[in-house]
C-alpha cells in the first residue's frame, strides 16, 4: 500500500535535506538542476535514467548527518570531505534504489589521481559532474562571477576535473548567475524530478533511507526507528487495526524522529543525560519534524508522527495535547516510542529487563501519561513484540555491522592510493 506519492517523498527529502544546515538551503536540489541541464544537453537518456541521476545528485551530501562536515561544505576549497562522501555512497548503496549508482556519491570529490579506483566511465562522468555542479552552486552562494569559476575550473583541468567533463560544461551554455532563475518554472524538471512514477518499494527505500541516515549516526541508536515502528505496527494489529490503518501506524512512527536532522551532533551523542538546555533544544526535533511534514502526508500521519511526547494530562510537548486531542494511534507510537528507548542500550544506560519495562510502563500509565488499554495490550504481548522487534532489528544491524566495515576498508584503500 502506497501512502505517500512520488512527490511527497521527494518534498520530505528535500525538506530534511533543507535542515542540516541552512546554509545549503535547497544546495542539493540546485546540483541536481544543474545536472540536468548538463545531461539533457549532452546524453540520450529516457526520462527514468534522468529522474535517478538527478535524485542522486540531489541527495549527494546525505552523509553530511553523519558527520560535522557542515562547515567545510559550504567553504569553496574543501580539503577533506571524504566522510560525508564515504557515509553517503554507503547509505545510497544499502537503502535507496539507487544502489548501481552510489559510487557517483563516493567519488563526488574525487581527484582525477583518486578516480584511478574507478572501472566505470559512466561513473566516473556522473562523479566529476556532481562535483562540478557542487562546487558551481557553493561558489554562486559566495556571491563569485560566472567568468571566476570558469577561470577556477579551467586551471584544475586533469588535476580535479578531466578536460573532457570540463568541456561538457562550458558547452551547456551555463551562467551560475543566472541559471537558477529557472529552477522552480522549468516545467520539464519538475515534472521529472517529482512526478517520474515510483514504485511503492522505491517510495519506502527513499524513507528508510533518510530516516536511517539520522539514526546510524551511532551505534547507540541504529535501531531506535525500525523498533519503534515494528512495535507500533504489532500493537496497531492487536489493537484490530485493518491494513491501511497500520499502514498509517507504521509511516507515522518511521517518521516520528525525522526532525532530529536539525538537532546539534553533540546533543543526539551526548554520553550523559542531557541538561535542561539541551533538552530544550532536543525537544525541537518535534516541530522540526512537523516542518518537514509540512502538507506532504495526511493530517492522520503527521499527527501519528509529531505527538509521540504528548501525554494523557497534558504535561507532554510540544503543544500539551489533552487525552481528547489525542488519537488512539497517536498514542499507540508514543509507547512503541518509549519501549524502543528503554529497551535499546544508550551511552547513559543499558538494554532494561522486561521487568523494569513493564513497570516503567505501568507506573505512566498510573500517572495518567501513557493509554491504560494500550499498556495492558502491551504487557499481555510484551514477548511477541519484543520477538518481532528482534526478527526485524536483526537485519538492519547487520547493514550497520557492513556499513562500518566497507567504511574503514575503504579509508583503508584510499589511505593506500595515498
Amino acid at each position: 500500500m502506497q501512502l505517500l506519492k512520488n512527490e511527497m517523498i521527494v518534498n520530505i527529502m528535500e525538506n530534511t535535506l533543507n535542515q542540516v544546515d541552512a546554509r545549503l538551503m535547497d544546495h542539493g536540489k540546485r546540483v541536481a538542476y544543474l545536472m540536468y541541464k548538463i545531461l539533457s544537453q549532452h546524453f540520450e537518456y529516457d526520462d527514468r535514467k534522468l529522474h535517478d541521476i538527478c535524485i542522486l545528485s540531489f541527495l549527494h551530501d546525505v552523509g553530511a548527518y553523519k558527520t560535522e562536515e557542515i562547515d567545510k561544505m559550504v567553504i569553496f576549497e574543501t580539503l577533506d570531505v571524504w566522510e560525508h562522501s564515504i557515509s553517503g555512497y554507503l547509505f545510497i548503496k544499502y537503502f535507496s534504489p539507487l544502489k548501481d549508482l552510489a559510487p557517483v556519491i563516493l567519488f563526488h570529490h574525487a581527484t582525477c589521481n583518486e578516480l584511478t579506483l574507478l572501472d566505470d566511465s559512466e561513473i566516473k562522468t556522473f562523479a566529476q559532474l556532481v562535483s562540478l555542479c557542487d562546487r558551481a552552486d557553493i561558489y554562486a552562494l559566495h556571491n563569485g562571477s560566472n567568468n571566476n569559476f570558469i577561470s577556477h575550473i579551467n586551471k584544475n583541468r586533469n588535476i580535479k576535473y578531466h578536460d573532457d567533463i570540463i568541456d561538457m560544461y562550458l558547452s551547456s551554455g551555463i551562467n551560475i548567475e543566472n541559471v537558477f532563475d529557472g529552477i522552480d518554472t522549468d516545467k520539464k524538471f519538475i515534472d521529472l524530478f517529482q512526478n517520474t512514477p515510483l514504485t511503492a518499494d522505491e517510495v519506502d527505500g527513499y524513507l528508510n533511507m533518510v530516516t536511517y541516515s539520522i539514526d546510524f549516526r551511532s551505534s547507540q541508536t541504529v535501531i531506535h526507528t525500525v523498533s519503534a515502528a515494528c512495535i507500533a505496527e504489532v500493537l496497531a494489529e492487536l489493537s484490530g487495526a485493518n491494513e491501511k490503518e497500520k499502514e498509517k501506524v507504521r509511516t507515522g512512527a518511521m517518521l516520528h524522529d525525522i526532525g532530529k536532522v536539525g538537532i546539534p551532533l553533540h546533543i543526539l551523542e551526548s554520553t550523559n543525560r542531557l541538561s535542561d538546555s539541551e533538552m530544550d533544544i532536543m525537544r525541537t526535533h518535534v516541530e522540526i519534524t512537523e516542518k518537514i511534514l509540512d502538507d506532504n502526508v495526511d493530517d492522520e500521519i503527521k499527527n501519528i508522527a509529531i505527538n509521540h511526547h504528548e501525554k494523557l494530562n497534558g504535561t507532554g510537548y510540544p503543544k500539551k495535547l489533552k487525552l481528547e486531542d489525542i488519537n488512539f494511534f497517536d498514542r499507540i507510537v508514543a509507547i512503541a516510542d518509549i519501549i524502543s528507548a528503554l529497551c535499546g542500550v544508550r551511552n547513559y544506560k543499558g538494554e532494561y529487563p522486561k521487568e523494569k519495562v513493564v513497570g516503567i510502563l505501568e507506573d505512566m500509565s498510573e500517572q495518567n501519561l501513557l493509554d491504560p488499554h494500550i499498556i495492558s495490550i502491551t504487557i499481555d504481548n510484551f514477548e511477541k513484540i519484543i520477538n518481532s522487534v528482534k526478527k526485524e532489528a536483526d537485519p538492519v544491524i547487520n547493514a550497520y555491522n557492513n556499513m562500518n566495515n566497507e567504511y574503514l576498508q575503504i579509508r583503508k584503500e584510499l589511505a593506500n592510493l595515498r
